[in-house]
């Protein structure tokens, strides 16, 4: 051969041979020149001096995005860890990839992982090989879905060409289809029982779930609506008989949100997620949008628990709070009366979680949000929001310039909660908030202007699904007796700032608080009409630990007894 890139094998022989004729590929790409072809030519020469000449053509590359398998099939569902597929990759140049559906439009349940690999083309022009990870989403609707995994040749800037036909040599595209959801059932106690099986199954509950062999009415951690129970006060319709009215789904072991038959649940007043296992270690999970389909202005949900699940502050999608994701919506989730988001791993408590976007809560609770147990804050290898990241516990707070009262710094007591009047429980144990309890002028400060309670107050509250009410007055003496009106005039003029005025059960133990927490300048806390309720020596003033700071968790001006408020509440003393 007269070129370095044609070889022949043999050489040489005699005789009848036959040859190889081994051509190097191409190293450069089509451009559209006359250079785009290269020539050589291949003699054969006899032992009579006689020669043959073969002449070889060779084109440059064409640009090149060949895929070994461009149509590929997937389920509706799968568990997390499964919903993926590969695609081999055979290219010369750099791409970007895009995901349309028929009409060009763009899709959002399928994604490029994010951890996939570059195309190395280190070899010139020559298509070098790489296989891609594509994650897809599961399919909630009961019609299938195709969309197509479009790759677009880039420049080295990202920028995309578009190459003439005559360039190209081959691009292919890959066809994803998606098969349908299993249709929601038409009768609804039928779509409940398929819900509560499919929503067991995607969670990997521990139990297995249920077993639809036997009657519904026989499922444990399942409460049905039954002939005369009622809902807001009213009796049930007909329709609603034998319907799911509450479900617990616990000890599970999954990466993905709630899944999408939760929303055949549409008669429910209660769910309840929780234990997920190893959740302290579970990463990017999200509720998903299906739990959302409860909500509206004619949600039936009224409690709901998702605990030990792993959540974290970006967990929630923002129509969690409001129907249209923004600040001045309509709450999604106004008749829910209870939330409970304990042992998860928030850094702080989204300021979303107010009285305007949950007007009818009365029951919050954000227990045990610590990733890791750190008793000393102050030797641990992380501080301020690093430390937050990496062990949750509400700890952002302390950094929040919110709670920070006249420039001081390191004050975790979420100040915002004072505002939320309707809560008759607020549970906070267990976290890693630090710093002092706000004074009565911190408070009033802060809140703008707030009343006094007077004897003349009630204290109204939930208690066993029921509102109760308290009379203050009676707690201070009994009516008409001899003194009552100075009992009443004493707890008057002691002017206690009027906050959580319905709290029955409040929770801040086994935190990093400390300072000093005096009923003199407490009273807002010290002498809260339902302080014995909240049984505050266990629940309130145990503190456990050291802060940040090095200062160890403890209230200083703490009463060693409850005498300084029953010699106030005169008559609570003989009901406790």
């Amino acid at each position: 051969a007269n070129v370095p890139w044609i070889t022949v094998s043999p050489a040489n022989g005699n005789g009848s041979q036959i040859c190889r004729i081994i051509v190097d590929s191409a190293i450069v790409m089509k451009d559209g020149s006359d250079q785009d072809i290269r020539r050589g030519t291949v003699t054969i020469e006899a032992d009579n001096w006689e020669t043959r000449d073969i002449a070889v053509t060779q084109q440059n590359y064409g640009y090149t995005i060949a895929i070994k398998d461009t149509e590929i099939d997937v389920p509706d569902y799968e568990a997390l860890a499964d919903r993926y597929f590969n695609v081999d990759v055979k290219s010369n140049v750099k791409f970007e990839v895009s995901f349309l559906d028929a009409e060009g439009n763009p899709v959002d349940w399928i994604s490029e992982a994010e951890d996939n690999p570059v195309l190395d083309l280190n070899k010139g022009a020559r298509p070098r090989n790489v296989s891609l990870r594509f994650d897809w989403d599961i399919n909630s609707q009961p019609s299938g879905r195709i969309a197509s995994v479009r790759f677009t040749p880039v420049d080295d800037n990202g920028t995309p060409i578009n190459p003439s036909e005559s360039l190209i040599t081959r691009i292919d595209q890959v066809k994803v289809t998606q098969t349908s959801a299993a249709a929601k059932p038409e009768d609804p106690r039928a779509a409940d029982s398929s819900a509560l099986v499919a929503i067991a199954r995607a969670l990997n509950v521990w139990s297995g779930g249920w077993d639809t062999s036997v009657r519904m009415e026989r499922w444990e951690e399942v409460d049905l609506w039954e002939e005369g129970d009622l809902h807001d006060g009213k009796v049930i319709d007909e329709s609603w008989i034998g319907r799911v009215r509450g479900a617990r789904f616990f000890m599970f072991n999954t990466d993905d949100g709630i899944p999408y038959q939760v929303s055949w649940l549409d008669a429910a007043e209660a769910l309840e997620f929780y234990s997920n296992e190893n959740h302290t270690f579970r990463e990017n999970i999200k509720i998903g949008e299906y739990l959302i389909e409860l909500g509206g202005d004619d949600s039936n949900l009224k409690r709901l628990t998702i605990a030990a699940y792993g959540l974290d502050n970006n967990s929630f999608p923002d129509t969690f709070f409001t129907q249209d994701g923004t600040d001045g919506g309509e709450p999604t989730f106004p008749n829910l009366e209870s939330l409970d988001l304990s042992s998860n791993k928030f850094q702080y408590i989204d300021k979303r979680f107010n009285q305007r976007n949950f007007p009818k809560l009365h029951a919050f609770s954000m227990r045990n949000n610590q990733i890791h147990v750190i008793y000393d804050l102050s030797n641990a290898t992380t501080s301020g929001e690093r430390f937050a990241e990496e062990n949750g516990g509400l700890y952002r707070e302390n950094l929040d310039p919110e709670n920070q009262v006249g420039g001081s710094s390191g004050r975790g007591f979420p100040l915002r909660l004072l505002r939320w009047e309707n809560l008759d429980t607020l549970e906070l144990t267990l976290n890693y908030l630090e710093g002092p309890i706000p004074t009565d002028d911190e408070v009033r400060d802060y809140l703008g202007s707030v009343a006094d309670w007077t004897h003349n107050d009630e204290v109204t509250f939930v208690q066993n699904g029921e509102e109760s009410i308290i009379n203050i007055s009676d707690s201070l003496a009994v009516s008409g007796s001899t003194g009552a009106q100075a009992a009443y005039d004493a707890f008057d003029a002691l002017q206690v700032p009027k906050v959580l005025p319905r709290l029955r059960v409040f929770s801040l133990n086994m935190n990093r608080l400390s300072g000093a927490l005096d009923p003199d300048t407490h009273k807002w806390l010290m002498y809260h009409p339902l302080l014995d309720w909240w049984e505050p020596s266990t629940f309130i003033f145990n503190q456990e630990g050291t802060d940040s700071d090095g200062n160890t968790a403890r209230f200083t001006g703490v009463p060693a007894d409850m005498d300084y408020y029953y010699g106030i509440y005169t008559n609570k003393r003989f009901a406790n």
